[in-house]
């Protein structure tokens, strides 16, 4: 009788809802399925109706599949079938979609809503001076990775036209060295380079990415092949058996892994088969020895976790942060920054090529710091349209961390060019911010920062990938390839 009176209870109260309540709880369950709860006031109706809400339509099995077919390429569409991301047979009926489409139409703004309020930028060049490289080869620019050499005067430059570049230390090209692909990382361990090549850069499922040690002749092996649009790798003994091995971030589209490859057996191990994984941070952080990591996902399910390490290749994910599915996550970074001895989390988010492309005023560089108990709360956000990766390093030499920031999908239109940004630390979570006179002549893309002229302070060397103009009358330099800022420090 109790379970009958139940099943009546929630039946008056179902019947009591109205057509906007049946519409946020269908939105709920069966949005929040598959990632976290979309709001409504994330995207203006414009965007809710003609990008996102289209798109989810197809994932639930609602709509014309030749319809779609005709909107996405074959391999893209052959792919999603094989995924079943696109179900042959509608999981919601008609009428509940409808709802939930009604729903967000009345809930979402107009208009985007705007950026929060943040201190002003200035143009100033402070201990930086500018310098472009620029090279005939490729005339509209086309940099995938900038890696400055830690220990000789070199800097890697990968290339679109699967070329990786070796520049001296006056950007000069001294050896340039053809890849089978794309090359979107690079790290250096001992004598060896390990590059990523990232496969085709479009977003695709193709299982052609690979991994390859390059050694100081420049003769190339392949370590791991077969990888999903891969765009990281971390080096480490992982299972303590005395030999290095090899942490993947398969980034995919809708398919993508987190890996390890053994370094003695090469079996590949997946540690999250899911789209997103964009970059990990390797280091003992449970103090007990052994390499743990904390895994960046920017795809759908947008978070941080951390990896624990349990021995013999067994690791326990432990999440640390959840964002929106429409945040476009890009990059992490993990330092100390309020100096307390514990590590933070800096995350930058501001990928805009999805079907949500809108002006996103929660684009920007978040800090979250670590209450020593490996909880996370936000303690700084400073919003750029489209802000794409940024790095904490000691720029000026007075003992904290300041911030670089590229913006590849920038916006521009607050009177200040956005594509680059400098945080000068003054303590407390508070940053003066300069774009340093950064010409309208980049999409930056890439970035690194370290001691290019070995003179004892760090650099920065910005990457452009010039894929066309969003606006009209853009200024474009042709063949730029690089803007170095030389710290003037030393």
């Amino acid at each position: 009788m109790r379970f009958l009176a139940l099943i009546v209870v929630i039946f008056c109260f179902s019947c009591q809802q109205t057509p906007e309540e049946k519409g946020e709880a269908l939105a709920k369950q069966n949005c929040g399925s598959c990632h976290k709860f979309p709001d409504p006031s994330l995207l203006d109706k414009k965007t809710w109706n003609e990008g996102v809400l289209p798109e989810m339509a197809y994932r639930l099995g609602i709509g014309n599949r030749f319809e779609l077919l005709t909107k996405i390429p074959d391999e893209q569409y052959q792919s999603a079938m094989r995924l079943d991301i696109y179900p042959e047979t509608p999981k919601i009926s008609q009428e509940d979609w409808d709802l939930i489409v009604a729903y967000y139409t009345a809930k979402a703004p107009e208009k985007p809503l705007p950026q929060p309020k943040r201190s002003p930028i200035s143009s100033d060049l402070l201990h930086f001076k500018r310098e472009s490289f620029i090279s005939p080869a490729d005339p509209m620019g086309g940099v995938t990775s900038i890696r400055i050499h830690p220990q000789k005067s070199e800097v890697w430059v990968g290339t679109r036209m699967q070329k990786l570049w070796i520049l001296d230390e006056k950007l000069k090209i001294k050896q340039t060295i053809q890849t089978p692909t794309p090359i979107v990382h690079t790290q250096f361990v001992g004598k060896n380079a390990y590059a990523v090549g990232i496969g085709k850069l479009y977003p695709n499922d193709q299982h052609i990415g690979q991994l390859v040690s390059i050694d100081e002749n420049k003769k190339q092996v392949t370590l791991a092949d077969s990888l999903t649009r891969p765009v990281d790798v971390q080096l480490a003994d992982l299972n303590q058996d005395g030999t290095t091995d090899y942490l993947i971030c398969e980034f995919g589209f809708e398919a993508g892994k987190l890996s390890w490859v053994d370094g003695k057996t090469k079996k590949k191990n997946n540690l999250k088969v899911a789209p997103g994984a964009r970059n990990v941070v390797v280091k003992d952080f449970t103090g007990d020895g052994k390499p743990d990591f904390m895994v960046l996902m920017a795809q759908a399910r947008e978070g941080v976790s951390l990896y624990i390490n349990k021995s013999s290749g067994i690791f326990v994910e432990k999440p640390l942060l959840q964002f929106e599915s429409v945040s476009g996550s890009n990059y992490m970074e993990v330092a100390d920054f309020n100096q307390d001895g514990f590590d933070d989390i800096m995350i930058t988010n501001g990928d805009n090529a999805d079907y949500s492309y809108a002006k996103k005023g929660y684009h920007g560089v978040r800090i979250y710091l670590n209450d020593k108990r490996y909880n996370f709360k936000e303690a700084f956000f400073y919003p750029v349209y489209g802000a794409y990766k940024t790095l904490a390093r000691d720029f000026d030499q007075d003992g904290d961390l300041d911030l670089a920031m590229i913006a590849f999908f920038a916006e521009n239109d607050q009177g200040k060019i956005e594509s680059f940004l400098y945080f000068q630390n003054q303590g407390n979570m508070k940053f003066n911010v300069s774009n340093l006179k950064i010409p309208g002549d980049g999409h930056y893309i890439a970035m690194d920062a370290g001691d290019v002229d070995h003179d004892g302070d760090i650099d920065i060397l910005l990457g452009n990938y010039q894929f066309g103009n969003r606006k009209p009358g853009a200024n474009n330099t042709p063949g730029l390839q690089l803007t170095y800022y030389k710290n003037l420090l030393r």
